[in-house]
């Protein structure tokens, strides 16, 4: 597993206890985790080192909140956390929930495997996506 920056789930960077930095050595599925959520959130270009790398939500600005819309998000969020292999497709379990008229929660789970221990964990989160707004929400 890689070691990453720690940041809080207000996405703020945390700092220890040493005064430096946090970072995910601590939890080797910390890591997997945080890349789960900033993929989910995030849209090409974001990232200057990664511009292919996001969902893409933001497309589907304007769309009607119905089955044909959350199909379309639920596909996104499953190529972005495919994409170079970052997790296998047969890992990821996502299901979707319209909480309003504009809004779809999406629910993801992931079975995640440390590599170097074979040790296996389910990791969820969740990604409030309001279709008028553009706003994706982590909950």
């Amino acid at each position: 597993m890689s070691t990453d920056l720690y940041w809080s789930l207000d996405e703020d960077y945390v700092v220890g206890e040493d005064g430096d930095l946090r970072d995910t050595s601590f939890d080797s599925f910390r890591g997997i985790y945080q890349e789960m959520r900033t993929r989910g959130m995030a849209s090409f270009y974001d990232w200057r080192e990664h511009p292919n790398l996001g969902s893409n939500m933001d497309e589907l600005i304007g769309q009607p909140n119905n089955r044909v819309t959350a199909e379309d998000g639920k596909a996104r969020l499953i190529s972005t956390l495919t994409l170079g292999g970052f997790l296998p497709k047969t890992s990821i379990g996502i299901r979707y929930l319209p909480i309003t008229k504009d809004r779809l929660m999406y629910f993801i789970e992931v079975k995640a495997v440390d590599i170097d221990t074979g040790k296996t964990r389910m990791l969820k989160t969740q990604i409030l996506w309001d279709t008028l707004e553009g706003k994706a929400t982590v909950i």
